[in-house]
Protein backbone atom coordinates (compact mmCIF):
# COMPACT_ATOMS: atom_id res chain seq x y z
CA UNK A 1 0.00 0.00 0.00
CA UNK A 2 1.69 3.58 -1.07
CA UNK A 3 2.36 5.09 2.48
CA UNK A 4 2.49 2.72 4.62
CA UNK A 5 5.71 1.20 6.86
CA UNK A 6 6.02 -1.75 8.20
CA UNK A 7 9.07 -3.36 10.68
CA UNK A 8 9.22 -6.12 12.97
CA UNK A 9 7.98 -5.58 16.26
CA UNK A 10 10.15 -6.53 18.97
CA UNK A 11 8.18 -7.28 22.07
CA UNK A 12 6.96 -11.12 21.42
CA UNK A 13 4.66 -10.58 24.25
CA UNK A 14 2.43 -8.53 21.90
CA UNK A 15 2.51 -10.97 19.25
CA UNK A 16 1.65 -13.67 21.44
CA UNK A 17 -0.92 -12.08 23.23
CA UNK A 18 -2.81 -11.17 19.97
CA UNK A 19 -2.21 -14.67 18.20
CA UNK A 20 -5.55 -16.69 17.77
CA UNK A 21 -8.24 -14.41 19.43
CA UNK A 22 -11.21 -12.89 16.94
CA UNK A 23 -11.89 -10.15 15.82
CA UNK A 24 -13.72 -7.87 18.26
CA UNK A 25 -12.88 -4.07 17.79
CA UNK A 26 -14.83 -1.55 15.39
CA UNK A 27 -13.67 2.36 15.73
CA UNK A 28 -15.22 5.24 14.08
CA UNK A 29 -13.48 8.05 13.24
CA UNK A 30 -12.79 11.18 10.85
CA UNK A 31 -9.78 12.70 9.52
CA UNK A 32 -8.52 16.15 9.42
CA UNK A 33 -9.36 17.95 6.09
CA UNK A 34 -6.76 20.39 4.81
CA UNK A 35 -4.51 20.79 2.01
CA UNK A 36 -1.09 20.56 1.33
CA UNK A 37 1.16 23.37 1.97
CA UNK A 38 3.96 24.52 -0.77
CA UNK A 39 7.64 23.16 -0.48
CA UNK A 40 8.71 26.31 0.65
CA UNK A 41 7.88 25.78 4.22
CA UNK A 42 7.26 21.92 3.38
CA UNK A 43 5.56 20.59 6.56
CA UNK A 44 2.90 18.11 7.52
CA UNK A 45 0.10 18.14 9.97
CA UNK A 46 0.16 14.65 11.81
CA UNK A 47 -2.36 12.52 13.82
CA UNK A 48 -1.90 8.77 15.16
CA UNK A 49 -4.26 6.46 15.78
CA UNK A 50 -3.42 3.32 18.28
CA UNK A 51 -4.21 0.02 16.59
CA UNK A 52 -2.10 -2.79 18.32
CA UNK A 53 -4.29 -4.55 20.15
CA UNK A 54 -1.77 -5.89 23.60
CA UNK A 55 0.82 -3.19 23.40
CA UNK A 56 -0.96 -1.54 26.34
CA UNK A 57 -0.70 2.38 26.18
CA UNK A 58 2.42 3.58 24.49
CA UNK A 59 3.59 6.80 23.76
CA UNK A 60 4.59 7.58 20.12
CA UNK A 61 7.77 9.56 19.49
CA UNK A 62 9.27 10.97 15.92
CA UNK A 63 12.22 12.26 15.03
CA UNK A 64 12.55 14.23 11.45
CA UNK A 65 16.44 14.63 11.49
CA UNK A 66 15.85 18.31 14.14
CA UNK A 67 15.46 16.37 17.48
CA UNK A 68 12.91 13.91 18.85
CA UNK A 69 9.19 14.91 19.21
CA UNK A 70 6.87 13.54 21.75
CA UNK A 71 3.49 13.29 19.87
CA UNK A 72 1.80 12.11 23.13
CA UNK A 73 0.31 8.76 24.48
CA UNK A 74 -2.06 6.77 23.45
CA UNK A 75 -3.76 3.58 24.46
CA UNK A 76 -5.90 1.24 22.22
CA UNK A 77 -8.08 2.93 19.81
CA UNK A 78 -7.05 6.39 20.88
CA UNK A 79 -5.60 9.92 18.72
CA UNK A 80 -2.82 11.85 19.38
CA UNK A 81 -3.73 15.17 18.83
CA UNK A 82 -2.30 16.90 15.63
CA UNK A 83 1.14 17.83 15.31
CA UNK A 84 3.21 20.05 12.46
CA UNK A 85 6.41 18.39 11.61
CA UNK A 86 8.65 18.44 8.53
CA UNK A 87 7.57 16.95 5.52
CA UNK A 88 9.53 13.70 3.99
CA UNK A 89 11.19 10.97 5.84
CA UNK A 90 10.71 10.77 9.63
CA UNK A 91 11.76 8.31 11.99
CA UNK A 92 9.14 6.98 14.48
CA UNK A 93 9.42 4.91 17.80
CA UNK A 94 6.18 2.98 19.89
CA UNK A 95 7.36 3.29 23.44
CA UNK A 96 5.61 1.40 25.96
CA UNK A 97 6.07 0.65 29.90
CA UNK A 98 8.73 1.29 31.92
CA UNK A 99 10.52 3.29 28.13
CA UNK A 100 10.40 -0.35 26.59
CA UNK A 101 10.58 0.13 22.72
CA UNK A 102 7.68 -1.49 21.23
CA UNK A 103 8.33 -1.30 17.52
CA UNK A 104 9.74 1.40 15.45
CA UNK A 105 11.01 2.34 11.87
CA UNK A 106 10.95 4.87 9.52
CA UNK A 107 8.08 6.63 6.87
CA UNK A 108 7.33 9.18 4.42
CA UNK A 109 4.68 11.45 4.19
CA UNK A 110 4.32 14.89 1.80
CA UNK A 111 2.78 18.64 2.82
CA UNK A 112 -0.65 17.73 3.51
CA UNK A 113 -2.79 16.56 6.69
CA UNK A 114 -2.19 13.13 7.49
CA UNK A 115 -4.06 10.04 9.80
CA UNK A 116 -1.79 7.93 10.65
CA UNK A 117 -3.08 4.08 11.81
CA UNK A 118 -0.59 2.18 14.14
CA UNK A 119 -1.73 -1.25 12.79
CA UNK A 120 -0.19 -5.48 13.52
CA UNK A 121 -0.10 -8.45 11.46
CA UNK A 122 0.95 -11.18 13.10
CA UNK A 123 4.60 -9.78 14.33
CA UNK A 124 5.08 -7.61 12.41
CA UNK A 125 3.87 -3.48 13.16
CA UNK A 126 2.96 -1.24 9.96
CA UNK A 127 2.22 2.26 9.95
CA UNK A 128 -0.96 2.90 7.76
CA UNK A 129 -0.49 6.34 6.35
CA UNK A 130 -4.15 8.03 4.80
CA UNK A 131 -3.74 11.63 3.50
CA UNK A 132 -6.83 13.38 4.88
CA UNK A 133 -9.50 15.34 1.92
CA UNK A 134 -11.69 18.21 2.32
CA UNK A 135 -15.22 18.55 1.77
CA UNK A 136 -17.15 21.70 -0.07
CA UNK A 137 -19.87 23.42 1.98
CA UNK A 138 -23.42 21.69 2.06
CA UNK A 139 -21.89 18.26 1.12
CA UNK A 140 -20.50 15.27 3.39
CA UNK A 141 -17.53 12.90 2.70
CA UNK A 142 -17.07 9.50 4.51
CA UNK A 143 -14.40 6.53 3.75
CA UNK A 144 -13.58 3.40 5.36
CA UNK A 145 -9.73 2.38 6.85
CA UNK A 146 -9.44 -1.12 7.24
CA UNK A 147 -7.03 -1.80 10.06
CA UNK A 148 -8.46 -5.67 11.57
CA UNK A 149 -6.60 -8.12 9.65
CA UNK A 150 -8.98 -10.82 10.88
CA UNK A 151 -11.51 -9.31 8.94
CA UNK A 152 -10.16 -10.83 5.79
CA UNK A 153 -11.73 -8.82 3.12
CA UNK A 154 -15.32 -7.31 3.78
CA UNK A 155 -18.09 -6.46 1.72
CA UNK A 156 -18.70 -2.41 2.92
CA UNK A 157 -22.24 -1.40 3.25
CA UNK A 158 -23.90 2.10 3.97
CA UNK A 159 -27.47 2.36 5.33
CA UNK A 160 -27.83 -1.62 4.01
CA UNK A 161 -26.89 -0.90 0.48
CA UNK A 162 -23.38 -2.00 -0.77
CA UNK A 163 -20.89 0.57 -1.45
CA UNK A 164 -17.68 -1.67 -1.87
CA UNK A 165 -17.05 -5.63 -2.62
CA UNK A 166 -14.04 -5.86 -1.22
CA UNK A 167 -11.95 -4.09 1.05
CA UNK A 168 -7.81 -5.31 1.79
CA UNK A 169 -6.59 -5.13 5.17
CA UNK A 170 -4.95 -1.75 5.25
CA UNK A 171 -6.32 -0.11 2.52
CA UNK A 172 -8.90 2.41 2.62
CA UNK A 173 -12.05 3.23 0.46
CA UNK A 174 -12.41 6.55 -1.84
CA UNK A 175 -14.08 9.49 -0.04
CA UNK A 176 -17.63 8.69 -0.90
CA UNK A 177 -20.03 11.45 -1.09
CA UNK A 178 -23.15 10.83 1.46
CA UNK A 179 -26.25 13.05 2.63
CA UNK A 180 -25.81 14.72 5.89
CA UNK A 181 -27.74 12.54 8.95
CA UNK A 182 -27.54 9.28 10.46
CA UNK A 183 -26.31 6.43 9.23
CA UNK A 184 -25.42 3.05 9.49
CA UNK A 185 -21.96 0.91 8.91
CA UNK A 186 -21.90 -2.57 8.26
CA UNK A 187 -19.15 -4.85 7.39
CA UNK A 188 -19.80 -8.35 6.06
CA UNK A 189 -18.65 -11.21 4.33
CA UNK A 190 -19.18 -11.36 0.44
CA UNK A 191 -22.31 -13.39 0.00
CA UNK A 192 -23.32 -13.10 3.84
CA UNK A 193 -26.29 -10.62 5.35
CA UNK A 194 -24.81 -11.32 9.15
CA UNK A 195 -22.88 -8.19 9.75
CA UNK A 196 -19.12 -8.84 10.95
CA UNK A 197 -19.55 -5.69 12.77
CA UNK A 198 -21.81 -2.60 12.87
CA UNK A 199 -22.09 0.88 14.14
CA UNK A 200 -25.89 1.83 13.60
CA UNK A 201 -25.88 5.38 14.57
CA UNK A 202 -23.35 7.29 12.63
CA UNK A 203 -24.34 11.04 12.69
CA UNK A 204 -23.01 13.62 9.85
CA UNK A 205 -22.64 16.61 9.09
CA UNK A 206 -22.55 19.40 5.90
CA UNK A 207 -19.08 20.70 4.93
CA UNK A 208 -17.20 17.68 6.68
CA UNK A 209 -15.29 14.52 6.08
CA UNK A 210 -15.18 11.88 8.04
CA UNK A 211 -12.67 8.53 7.96
CA UNK A 212 -14.21 5.18 9.53
CA UNK A 213 -11.21 3.33 10.80
CA UNK A 214 -12.36 0.01 11.63
CA UNK A 215 -9.89 -2.23 14.40
CA UNK A 216 -9.57 -5.10 16.07
CA UNK A 217 -8.11 -8.52 17.42
CA UNK A 218 -6.72 -9.33 20.40
CA UNK A 219 -10.10 -9.45 22.62
CA UNK A 220 -10.47 -6.38 22.63
CA UNK A 221 -14.10 -4.86 23.67
CA UNK A 222 -15.96 -3.42 20.78
CA UNK A 223 -15.81 0.69 20.89
CA UNK A 224 -16.56 3.20 18.93
CA UNK A 225 -13.99 6.70 18.63
CA UNK A 226 -15.68 9.62 16.82
CA UNK A 227 -13.09 12.42 15.79
CA UNK A 228 -15.15 14.91 14.28
CA UNK A 229 -13.34 17.68 11.71
CA UNK A 230 -14.81 20.62 11.20
CA UNK A 231 -14.16 21.39 7.93
CA UNK A 232 -11.75 23.61 5.61
CA UNK A 233 -13.75 24.32 2.81
CA UNK A 234 -12.06 24.93 -0.30
CA UNK A 235 -13.96 28.38 -0.85
CA UNK A 236 -12.61 32.10 -0.60
CA UNK A 237 -14.22 35.18 1.27
CA UNK A 238 -14.90 37.81 -0.64
CA UNK A 239 -12.78 41.14 0.06
CA UNK A 240 -15.43 42.45 1.98
CA UNK A 241 -15.77 39.64 4.35
CA UNK A 242 -12.05 40.23 4.97
CA UNK A 243 -12.55 43.86 5.94
CA UNK A 244 -14.99 42.67 7.81
CA UNK A 245 -13.37 40.44 9.97
CA UNK A 246 -10.14 42.53 10.62
CA UNK A 247 -9.14 43.21 13.96
CA UNK A 248 -6.45 45.42 14.12
CA UNK A 249 -2.85 44.79 12.42
CA UNK A 250 -1.30 40.98 12.94
CA UNK A 251 -4.51 39.77 14.62
CA UNK A 252 -7.45 38.11 13.65
CA UNK A 253 -10.62 37.72 15.95
CA UNK A 254 -12.56 34.59 14.70
CA UNK A 255 -16.20 34.84 14.19
CA UNK A 256 -18.94 32.14 14.22
CA UNK A 257 -18.19 29.61 11.05
CA UNK A 258 -14.51 30.63 11.30
CA UNK A 259 -11.76 28.15 10.00
CA UNK A 260 -8.15 28.55 9.50
CA UNK A 261 -8.76 27.49 6.16
CA UNK A 262 -11.15 30.13 5.40
CA UNK A 263 -8.58 32.84 7.74
CA UNK A 264 -5.69 31.62 6.45
CA UNK A 265 -7.72 32.61 2.23
CA UNK A 266 -8.80 36.07 3.60
CA UNK A 267 -5.60 37.32 4.33
CA UNK A 268 -3.17 36.36 1.13
CA UNK A 269 -3.67 37.74 -2.21
CA UNK A 270 -6.76 36.76 -3.88
CA UNK A 271 -4.70 35.27 -6.65
CA UNK A 272 -3.34 32.55 -3.96
CA UNK A 273 -4.11 29.25 -4.88
CA UNK A 274 -5.13 25.95 -2.24
CA UNK A 275 -1.49 24.88 -2.10
CA UNK A 276 -0.03 28.86 -0.96
CA UNK A 277 -3.29 28.76 1.29
CA UNK A 278 -2.41 25.60 3.23
CA UNK A 279 1.32 26.45 3.81
CA UNK A 280 -0.72 29.31 4.82
CA UNK A 281 -2.52 27.18 7.40
CA UNK A 282 0.01 25.59 8.66
CA UNK A 283 2.35 28.40 9.96
CA UNK A 284 -1.38 30.05 11.39
CA UNK A 285 -1.73 26.99 13.16
CA UNK A 286 2.40 26.53 14.49
CA UNK A 287 2.15 30.29 15.91
CA UNK A 288 -0.87 29.87 17.34
CA UNK A 289 -1.02 26.00 19.11
CA UNK A 290 -1.03 26.72 22.37
CA UNK A 291 -2.65 30.00 22.71
CA UNK A 292 -5.88 27.43 20.76
CA UNK A 293 -5.48 25.04 22.83
CA UNK A 294 -8.09 22.76 21.77
CA UNK A 295 -4.98 20.50 20.19
CA UNK A 296 -6.96 20.39 16.86
CA UNK A 297 -6.52 22.97 14.08
CA UNK A 298 -9.95 22.52 12.73
CA UNK A 299 -11.37 23.11 16.10
CA UNK A 300 -11.38 27.21 16.95
CA UNK A 301 -13.73 29.06 18.52
CA UNK A 302 -15.35 31.89 18.25
CA UNK A 303 -14.15 34.90 19.71
CA UNK A 304 -10.78 33.44 19.62
CA UNK A 305 -7.66 36.03 18.88
CA UNK A 306 -4.98 34.72 16.88
CA UNK A 307 -1.63 36.10 15.50
CA UNK A 308 -0.73 35.79 12.06
CA UNK A 309 2.52 34.82 10.59
CA UNK A 310 4.39 37.05 7.81
CA UNK A 311 2.60 35.92 4.69
CA UNK A 312 4.98 33.60 2.58
CA UNK A 313 6.17 35.76 -0.22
Amino acid sequence: MPGSDECRLSLAAVARHTAGRSLSVFAVGAAVLLCSPTTVFARALVRFVHGVPGAGRATVELNTGHGAIDVGSIGFAQHTRWHSIRSGEFSWTLVGAHAKRLAGGTATVGHGAYDIVVLIRRTHVRLGIFEAHSARPGTTLMRVIHGAPELGSPELTLDGKEVVKRLSYAHATPYLSISPGTHSLAAERPGSTTPLVSVPHVRVAPGVAYSAIVLGSGGQRVRVVTLTDRGAPLVRSSSQVRRKHAAGPGWVVVNPGDSLWAIASRHLDPGADNEQIAQYVVAIWDLNSARIGTGDPNLIFAGQRIKLPQRPV
